[in-house]
């Protein structure tokens, strides 16, 4: 070893005890990549490119390359998450001392020149034979200015903004700052609205949580396939356009309650979307579209303060549904996820059988298919998910993996129409003492030290062919099938490559959008039934004006490349809200106005003017519309109290008012239809039906003191028509006898949470 020069240093993917040796090729192109796997001696060489990115190098990694280095990115990234999964030594991020010249100036060994990998520990080192060519011509030195920055960068992977650090101790550190208990999911605290108090906490903690998952991939540099920062902020801002008005589509379609037990999915089912990472990027990607546009200067960052609640709220209900009560995130439980039900344990324990001679196979398998996820969702997570450590005893632990294949969402998954939606890996690991886990926020499994598949025992495999299989129809492969799935995987992604390879940039970020775009709001869509309707009703696939005027800034003139990394590493992706930016609405503001649609008078002690400049009503010249803004919000605030009420008793006071509704009807249509002297004769009648209904008000009352001005308005209006003033009791203009039933028995369905349709009462 002694005649090989040491010429470069980086981080060790994983560590091993061999070193591994060959000749090194520079690819810095995907045609270079693919005429490598065609005409190069794959299986002796060590690549090197210049990004941490999965999909550049992908025919490399599945064509099986003895090793790679990288000048950008830590192991972390996709291409490092990768490289541990194939078991091909990587060391990344290397910055190399002496060598030849890229066409870009970059100091790297020449092509053909043998080197060896060292990653007997975390520092990787690159050494070179004697006599590799060196250029001697002076390398620029950085002026003070950059190594100042970037000694900054530096501290801020490190900790965040300078102070706090990664992990627990990160955790513990950002929670001791706060005075509310917003990040404790309760059911008292998923029903109502958040405060600016609680907003910014949420906000502060999830910049940390954020940077504590992504600040190193932050650094992985340019993929060299596609374009991922630009489509990142590009569907980041088009998220955060879109993303609220969704949020309360679905609210509207199953309320605050069909959310949470939605987000339950992901204890109930593997192989599904809505799971941690999803979940996550429910506040990640929306909210930092809004932070780029207050970068820009497109937005203030208070201007849609509703939508920055809404969007915030939503994911919290989604998380009550994964966890129950307790901690929001896995950053604080420890890095742990253990979510599946025990009944999806108990099976593929099981199910699970020694992997004996197949370990070769199944690690092939495992990061093929993982690979093949990478490339479908453009180098982003959304192929792969993991949940647990679930501790089995005896030191030994299972980790439940999902790898999605397929999603007909995306036009370009035509390639993928032989394989399933998902295939899920339950692997069962008995590690040395010492190994340590962290199953990160985004669904991703961490461990040190890196290499943990050296440590898998026993595995089965299963199948979801379709997004909407039946979780009973999950069913277990055998060996034959495993070989024909990966026989297809690796078909697939080198036709999805060489696509990939011939098409323009643009299409490359339209396309890395669309994902960002559907792929954390579609799997919710789905579940709440409301899918087609946002493709056939709503223009789903539409862009918002503010995101296609965003395209040029962030991707032409390179404003996203700048903006992700910056973001990330300063903590500036999640601004705060201002004190006074969301306006405390109280039920009794907006429940005449939400009952009623419009109202030409929204009563004592409501301040129109606030409410209007909050976007929950606006006016016209017949008075005030209540907005979809403001129907939302008028329905967290009845969700909120309908979690201190006894719904099931008042239920039976409701049955005994529908009782006198279907008479009262009746009655309305013969009025119309009666001349003066038929509508005399029914006036008793009226008069009879208010007082019937008068024991159900108290009643009611009594649970919900609001009803009680139902009572002197019905009173009011019968004592009007009993004078003979007979347009109050049809006249929808007036405080009629039929605006006041009509309104209280919007009220009692509101309140209930029924829906006329379901009731079949119009």
């Amino acid at each position: 070893m002694s005649e090989y020069t040491e010429v470069g240093t980086g981080t060790a993917v994983f560590t091993d005890d061999r070193l591994i040796e060959g000749p090194l090729v520079f690819l810095d192109s995907p045609r270079a990549v693919i005429d490598f796997v065609v005409n190069g001696d794959v299986a002796n060489t060590i690549v090197l490119a210049r990004g941490g990115t999965t999909t550049f190098l992908t025919p490399a990694l599945t064509a099986g390359v003895k090793g790679v280095i990288t000048l950008q990115g830590a192991p972390e990234s996709h291409l490092g998450i990768l490289s541990r999964e194939y078991g091909i030594p990587a060391v990344m991020g290397v910055t190399f001392t002496c060598g030849v010249r890229s066409s870009r100036g970059e100091v790297i060994p020449a092509d053909g020149v043998r080197v060896r990998l060292d990653i007997a520990g975390r520092a990787g080192r690159v050494l070179v034979e004697p006599g590799a060519p060196i250029d001697d011509s002076p390398v620029p030195t950085p002026d003070a200015d950059t190594v100042a920055l970037m000694a900054q960068i530096q501290l801020l992977l490190q900790q965040f903004q300078g102070t706090v650090p990664h992990g627990t101790a990160g955790d513990e550190m950002i929670r001791a700052e706060f005075v509310t208990d917003v990040l404790t999911l309760t059911e008292e605290n998923t029903h109502r609205d958040l405060t600016v108090e609680e907003i910014n906490e949420l906000l502060r903690y999830f910049n940390w949580n954020i940077w504590d998952f992504l600040a190193l991939r932050a650094t992985e540099g340019e993929s060299g396939l596609i374009p991922r920062q630009e489509y990142e902020c590009f569907g980041c801002v088009h998220d955060w356009q879109r993303y609220p008005a969704w949020f309360r589509l679905i609210l509207d379609e199953i309320g605050v309650d069909g959310v949470i037990e939605m987000g339950s999915l992901a204890r109930r089912e593997p192989a599904n979307k809505v799971n941690l990472l999803h979940t996550w990027c429910t506040i990640a990607t929306p909210l930092f579209g809004r932070g780029i546009l207050g970068e820009l200067g497109v937005e203030n960052t208070d201007q849609r303060a509703e939508d920055v609640r809404i969007v915030l709220q939503f994911a919290r209900s989604l998380y009550k549904g994964v966890w129950g009560d307790g901690p929001m995130f896995t950053s604080m439980r420890n890095y742990r996820a253990p979510l599946l039900d025990q009944v999806w344990l108990d099976r593929f324990l099981a199910d699970v059988a020694p992997l004996g001679g197949d370990r070769e196979f199944f690690t092939s398998f495992n990061a093929s298919t993982e690979m093949l996820g990478f490339l479908l969702y453009l180098d982003n997570r959304s192929g792969l998910h993991d949940s647990g450590p679930y501790d089995l005893g005896d030191g030994r632990f299972m980790i439940v993996r999902d790898h999605f294949l397929r999603d007909d969402i995306y036009h370009w998954h035509d390639v993928a129409a032989n394989l399933p939606h998902c295939i899920t890996q339950a692997m069962v690991f008995h590690p040395e003492p010492g190994l340590q886990c962290k199953l990160m926020d985004g669904g991703t499994l961490f461990t040190e030290p890196a290499n943990y598949l050296r440590y898998l025992t026993d595995v089965a495999v299963y199948v979801r062919q379709e997004w909407d299989t039946p979780a009973s129809e999950i069913r277990r492969i055998d060996r034959a099938e495993m070989e024909s799935i990966l026989a297809e995987c690796k078909t697939v992604t080198d036709r999805l490559y060489q696509r990939l390879a011939t098409m323009s940039g643009r299409d490359k970020i339209i396309w890395g959008a669309q994902v960002y775009y559907a792929e954390f709001i579609a799997p919710f869509a789905r579940a709440a039934g409301v899918w087609q309707e946002m493709l056939d009703e709503h223009a789903f696939w539409e862009w918002d004006e503010i995101t296609a005027n965003a395209y040029f800034p962030l991707v032409r003139e390179q404003l996203g490349v700048q903006m992700v990394g910056k973001l990330f590493l300063s903590g500036g992706g999640y601004p705060p809200l201002s004190a006074g930016a969301l306006v405390e609405v109280e039920l009794a503001d907006l429940h005449r106005v939400a009952l009623r649609g419009m109202l030409p008078d929204l009563g004592v002690g409501v301040d129109a003017e606030l409410l209007e400049k909050s976007g929950l009503i606006c006016s016209t010249p017949q008075g005030f519309l209540i907005t979809e803004e403001g129907l939302a919000k008028h329905e967290a605030l009845l969700s909120a109290e309908r979690t201190a009420l006894d719904l099931e008793a008042l239920k039976p006071v409701y049955e005994r008012f529908l009782s006198a509704n279907g008479q009262f009807k009746a009655l309305n249509i013969r009025w119309l239809d009666s001349d003066d002297g038929g509508k005399w004769g029914l006036v008793d009648q009226l008069s009879s039906l208010v007082r019937r209904i008068e024991p159900a008000l108290d009643s009611t009352t009594e649970v919900l003191p609001r009803f009680a001005g139902y009572k002197p308005r019905l009173a009011a209006a019968l004592a009007l028509v009993e004078d003979g003033k007979f347009e109050y009791l049809t006249a929808p203009a007036l405080d009629s006898v039929h605006t006041v039933w009509m309104e209280l028995h919007e009220d009692y369905l509101r309140t209930l949470g029924i829906s006329r349709e379901e009731e079949g009462s119009y």
